[in-house]
């Protein structure tokens, strides 16, 4: 393969954009006509339906990274005036990605000015752009709550290559737990995971809902997002069974179960996922089977985690904590590859090893830590999942990450690799850990005991890095939280910060100033739902982004965060909850038909890559060496096409 440039080539149709005057649609960059009231989107009166565009700005790391960073979803508003907005719950991005996919509707508002937007009541009305295709599209789906109503909102987000920080979000409210404004919550929603082709997973239960009509037991649902009917609402009840008022876009999946059950991860097939206090696995609502548990483990424990990985075998890994007998504690990580039905087909796991260490920090002397981050409300309310799952560059085998306990030391961030036959561990972070200012650089500062928590769950890319909120403290100033990258480098894991409280950005659609005031990390005592876990990070990387260096930026595909952020609005500030896109800045340049080794002329170059390379095959569109017309296969129809550019230079 090529080696990753700034220039990544690759072909893509042509992008047509038409601004015209619109109906107002929505977005999430936005601020009150009148500063310091409101235009978050009530569930209960607005569109079911809304398609914005939201522009990222730049951010730069502490090790001089430049990322695009933007709010894309704001919580539904708040019928408490006291709150702009409901508080964030669990988040997650697909595992997946589509390519090449046309928008269901081409209209998506865009504007730049103070006070536009979708409210009625409370925006000025947008203009809109028209988009023909996306070079991909990705899922991203939330849980938000007040004191009682839940709701579970949904949104699909195209992205073109060449214009990577510009990002058409389709927002749709996927379920509410109660019928109206005024009505009775009838469940308490819980989100669980979210596919590119936006059909999302969610639990559902009474707790907290006195209608005569309310969910009947344990439950998990998927709302397909692009078949939400116009109505305003909906929401789940029972009349001696349980019934879902959007038929066509919502369906049981696990229905009045008995069995406690946590909330689902979601696979790219459209399978939800899930794990239930019967030690259990249940797939798309088959019946349980047990045949996930590798025989090191002797139960499950948390919420289940996908990744696309095959290393394996199958479709992809699925993960959780898991309990050892000797001694019995949950001190291990379970795995399986699941297959297209999402049937368990091998499995692995590892236990904590005592000591664990990353060289320089030992911890679990006394072979007495363990993994505590599933306790509290994280299974019933997630997120998803307490075991990020990716790939280890440094070895190219399956590795895992998981948030550690130990009595003395504290918590510490440890990462499992899984060669064949064997596993090896090392320590990612740990309080007191230094922060640098480069690969290899001098610290900046370090990371901080919080309480309750100190980290958020793991997050993890497929060349290993991993991703998580913890409390930070500067060299130079007061404690603040920030969201960190441990980019695995040869020697060892090395803490990049990608973005700290405190900061603040020219909103690029609201034309008002915003300041990251918090980043969702612990609630009263433990992890909060709303944090970093392992559907926080994309995986799948922008159309011909294939970095194997781990320092890349581009090594993700972007994050979201739970956040708090406060406008500047004309000098008043105004408050929302919101979820913040942290991606790569990059640009993918347009592939050049008949450039075989991608130095950007067609000449006799071209010709020793194609022979070099004969017959070699990639995924198609991976921008392979030697295949001059990208369909991933070296052979006569590169010839012909370098032939048929020849001299070309490169855009």
């Amino acid at each position: 393969m090529r080696p990753m440039t700034d220039r990544i080539r690759r072909c893509w149709p042509a992008l047509a954009l038409v601004c015209s005057a619109g109906a107002p649609v929505s977005a999430q960059d936005s601020v009150a006509l009148v500063p310091g009231d409101s235009d978050a989107l009530s569930v209960y009166t607005d569109p079911v339906t809304s398609r914005y565009v939201v522009d990222l700005v730049t951010v730069t790391s502490s090790w001089g990274n430049t990322y695009r960073i933007g709010p894309v979803l704001k919580s539904s508003a708040d019928p408490d005036p006291m709150f702009a907005t409901h508080s964030l719950g669990s988040l997650a991005l697909s595992p997946n990605q589509e390519l090449d996919v046309a928008p269901v509707s081409p209209d998506f508002a865009v504007w730049t000015t103070p006070g536009a937007g979708i409210n009625p009541v409370a925006n000025s009305a947008p203009s809109t752009v028209s988009v023909l295709t996306f070079d991909r599209r990705f899922g991203l789906s939330l849980s938000d709550f007040s004191s009682t109503a839940t709701n579970v909102i949904g949104a699909l987000i195209g992205q073109h290559e060449d214009s990577p920080e510009r990002l058409f979000v389709t927002r749709v409210v996927g379920l509410s737990s109660r019928p109206s404004i005024a009505a009775d919550d009838t469940a308490t929603l819980s989100l669980g995971g979210i596919d590119a082709s936006g059909l999302v997973a969610l639990r559902a239960d009474d707790f907290n809902a006195p209608s005569s009509a309310a969910v009947l037991g344990e439950n998990v649902l998927t709302v397909d997002l692009l078949s939400r009917s116009g109505a305003v609402n909906v929401a789940l009840s029972s009349a001696g069974t349980n019934l879902v008022a959007d038929v066509p876009a919502t369906s049981f999946v696990i229905d009045d179960d008995t069995i406690t059950t946590n909330t689902p991860a979601m696979a790219p097939s459209g399978i939800a996922l899930a794990l239930n206090f019967a030690n259990s696995y249940r797939a798309g609502g088959a019946p349980g089977v047990s045949t996930h548990l590798d025989p090191g483990v002797d139960a499950h424990r948390g919420n289940p985690s996908f990744s696309s990985v095959t290393d394996l075998g199958g479709v992809g890994v699925v993960g959780s904590l898991a309990r050892t007998l000797a001694p019995d504690r949950t001190n291990a990580l379970n795995l399986f590859a699941i297959d297209g039905s999402g049937n368990p087909v091998a499995t692995r796991s590892a236990v904590l090893p005592s000591p664990v260490s990353d060289g320089v920090f030992s911890t679990n002397l006394g072979g007495d830590a363990e993994f505590h981050q599933y306790l509290s409300q994280q299974t019933f309310r997630g997120g998803n999942g307490q075991v990020a799952i990716g790939t280890d560059a440094q070895s190219g085998h399956p590795a895992a990450a998981v948030v550690g306990s130990d009595p003395t030391d504290g918590e510490f961030v440890a990462v499992a690799v899984f060669a064949p036959g064997s596993e090896t561990w090392t320590v990612a972070a740990y309080a007191g850990k230094e922060v640098l200012d480069a690969n290899g650089g001098s610290p900046i500062g370090t990371i901080a005991t919080g309480s309750p928590v100190t980290f958020s769950g793991p997050a993890m890319d497929l060349n290993g890095n991993v991703y998580f909120v913890a409390p930070f403290q500067p060299t130079v100033g007061m404690e603040r939280t920030a969201f960190f990258r441990a980019v695995n480098t040869p020697s060892g894991y090395e803490l990049e910060r990608l973005l700290e409280t405190g900061e603040s950005f020219a909103g690029a659609n609201s034309g008002r100033s915003y300041t990251v005031d918090s980043l969702v990390l612990g609630d009263s005592d433990s992890v909060a739902s709303g944090s970093v876990f392992s559907a926080s990070v994309l995986q799948p990387r922008l159309a011909g982004a294939t970095p194997s260096d781990p320092l890349d930026p581009a090594s993700f595909g972007g994050a979201v965060l739970s956040a708090r952020l406060i406008y500047n609005n004309g000098g008043t500030p105004e408050p929302y909850d919101a979820v913040l896109f942290l991606g790569p800045d990059i640009v993918i340049s347009p592939f050049c038909t008949g450039d075989a080794n991608g130095d950007g002329m067609v000449n006799f170059g071209d010709i020793t890559a194609i022979l070099g390379n004969w017959l070699n095959m990639y995924a198609p569109g991976s921008a392979g060496e030697g295949d001059s017309n990208n369909d991933g296969i070296v052979d006569f129809a590169d010839v012909t096409d370098t032939l048929a550019n020849w001299l070309a230079v490169c855009p």
